[in-house]
This record gives structure tokens, C-alpha cells and sequence, in this order.
């Protein structure tokens, strides 16, 4: 019920649960934000919305497919659940599979309620995200490799997204890259004058490539927006979730923060440059695959666990420089 970077790990593990149960039916509950990176995968058989008001960033807008909370509860008890796997050991996660009548319940207590489960796995503090994910799974006694997300897509999405780049203009004959403005959270966020400072830049160094801008919050597009126009383009806020996926296979690179985009890019096996901030601790979220290169500036106050910087400069992003990443897309291009 997390965000789209926590979901998008999950997506392996529905194919893990047939694999080694065939017969099983699994049903996935998630938040209605990340619910896109589920559609088509072929081993869920019902997916469940619950938008978590406590995960929500912002004003909380609950999706018209969410269920209330004990709606939610009620209809997990008539579904009888043999086995229920809370993957965020959250308290509040751990409340709700007893509610449900779930019988076994297998999870983490790390912020409390393991005395709710029937089998509280050891949290191991220094292990990447993946990992935890992938504890769970062996301690259920689940064969599992090295965890990798698996997001499917039917050909008609394929078609379709086609059709929908001559519209926005990205031609086949050119090279692209692709640039995520602004993060999910104050705290990810890069400032506009780096931003500014890497868009000017990126015009001077890579003459064969477009820019194209993509993410959610159109007031931080608003600040740069006099670098729109030859070589730039702006669909901040024109793509659905799938269509950032797909797009991303298109792009040469992408670059971005530690957020659900830039993490989406590189599941997709587009090379990345990913601008860690200190929020979250780098060895459990760092970036798995091999083509992905991430660019940091360590500071003591990490990890803060914070949404909004309390450090005047926000040092761990504004003084990530603009060279920097510059340096790194190269790498990404020339390899």
C-alpha cells in the first residue's frame, strides 16, 4: 500500500507465490497510485485498492475503487485468506491482517504490532529493500532467486503509446533523454537552479539529444519553463503512469531522483543517472541494475527520514552539482 518504488519491488513476488503454488490464488492490496504497475502481470488474480491515507502525500484524495477501511476489512474476511504477507511492517499493516481473520500472517514489526502476526521475520536494518522482500519470502519457505520487478504490457499498449508520441512529437529518427522534474517529496527534490544549470548545460555538451521532461508536479516545470522549446520537450504532466513505463524504454537515458519514475526507467533497462538525496538510506535503496549510476553528496544528518529538509541549503541536493550529472549521462551514453 506504499508508493510506486516500495510496489514496483513487490511485482516479482506474485510469480514467486505460483511458482512454488501453483494452485494458490493471490490477490494483491495496494494503493490505487501504484495500481498501474500491476496491470497484465499474469500470476495476480485480483488486485484490491486501499489508499492508505497515511501514505498519501498532500491533500489525501481517495480513488473512486478504493475501499473504506472496514469495507476493506470485511471484504478481506470473506475472501478467507490462508496466507497474508505485509511487505512495509507497518503497524497499521499488521492491525489489518488481524482484523481480516488472515490465519497466517507473515511480516516485520519494525514499527510495531509483530505480537500480531503469526510469524514476525527478523528485520535485517542494513539489507537492501530488496532483500527484506526477498527474507519474507524464504522464511515462508518459498524458493527465490535475486529479486528483480516485473511489470507486463499487452501489445495494444504498445501500439497505442505509438501513437501517442507522434502527437507529442518524439520522432523515431531521434535520440532522447529523459529528465524527471521534481520528486514525490520536498526532501528528493533537486533545486531549479541546479535544474537550470543542467538544462543549459545539457544543450552545450549533447547536441545529438532532446530532453524530454516528464513527472507530475507542474509547478516545478513552471520554473524552468523558458527552456522550453528546440530540443526540449515538456509533458510534465501529460503522461499516465504506463506511459512514463513505456516511455522509458525509448529514452537513450534518464535521469532523476531517488523516486518511483527513476526507478520505473531503470527496471525498464533504460541506462540512469539517479540524484540521491539523504532521506532514505542509500545501501537499502540504492539502484540494482548494472546500467544505473547514482550521484550523491553525503552529509551527516542522513538518513533524516524527512519529507521537507530542515537543514538551511538542503546541502545533500543543492550541492549535488549540475556538472556532476552531466559527467555521469555521458558514461550512461557513451556505453
Amino acid at each position: 500500500m506504499d508508493h510506486l518504488g516500495d510496489v514496483l519491488l513487490a511485482t516479482a513476488v506474485p510469480g514467486i507465490l505460483k511458482e512454488n503454488l501453483p494452485e494458490c490464488r493471490v490477490c494483491f492490496l495496494t494503493s490505487g497510485w501504484s495500481a498501474p504497475l500491476l496491470r497484465h502481470n499474469p500470476f495476480i488474480d485480483e488486485v484490491i485498492l486501499y489508499d492508505a491515507p497515511w501514505f498519501s502525500r498532500g491533500r489525501y484524495r481517495r480513488s473512486a475503487e478504493s475501499l473504506g477501511f472496514w469495507r476493506l476489512v470485511r471484504r478481506l474476511r470473506a475472501g478467507r485468506i490462508d496466507l497474508g504477507i505485509g511487505f512495509r511492517g507497518d503497524a497499521r499493516e499488521n492491525i489489518l491482517l488481524a482484523l481480516a481473520g488472515v490465519k497466517e500472517r507473515a511480516g516485520y514489526g519494525i514499527t510495531g504490532g509483530g505480537f500480531l502476526l503469526t510469524r514476525e521475520i527478523r528485520y535485517r536494518e542494513n539489507a537492501h529493500e530488496s532483500e527484506h522482500v526477498l527474507d519474507l519470502v524464504r522464511a515462508l519457505g518459498l524458493r527465490a532467486e535475486a529479486l528483480r520487478p516485473r511489470l507486463y504490457f499487452s501489445e495494444e499498449e504498445r501500439e497505442s503509446l505509438g501513437k501517442q508520441l507522434e502527437v507529442w512529437g518524439i520522432l523515431p529518427e531521434k535520440k532522447y533523454v529523459g529528465f524527471q522534474v521534481g520528486a514525490g517529496t520536498d526532501s528528493k527534490k533537486w533545486p531549479a537552479r541546479n535544474t537550470r544549470s543542467f538544462l543549459r548545460l545539457f544543450k552545450e555538451r549533447f547536441e545529438g539529444y532532446n530532453l524530454v521532461l516528464i513527472g507530475s508536479s507542474r509547478t516545478e516545470s513552471e520554473k524552468i519553463t523558458d527552456f522550453a522549446g528546440e530540443r526540449f520537450l515538456n509533458l510534465v504532466g501529460k503522461t499516465t503512469l504506463r506511459e512514463t513505463c513505456l516511455l522509458a524504454e525509448r529514452f537513450s537515458a534518464f535521469v532523476g531522483p531517488d523516486s518511483g519514475p527513476t526507478h520505473i526507467a531503470s527496471a525498464m533497462g533504460t541506462p540512469t543517472v539517479f540524484l540521491y538525496s539523504g532521506t532514505n538510506r542509500f545501501e537499502q535503496w540504492r539502484p540494482l541494475s548494472e546500467r544505473a549510476v547514482a550521484v550523491r553528496h553525503e552529509v551527516p544528518c542522513s538518513p533524516c527520514g524527512l519529507e521537507v529538509c530542515n537543514v538551511p541549503g538542503h546541502p545533500c541536493m543543492s550541492r549535488i552539482a549540475p556538472e556532476e550529472i552531466i559527467e555521469a549521462l555521458g558514461r550512461c551514453l557513451k556505453n
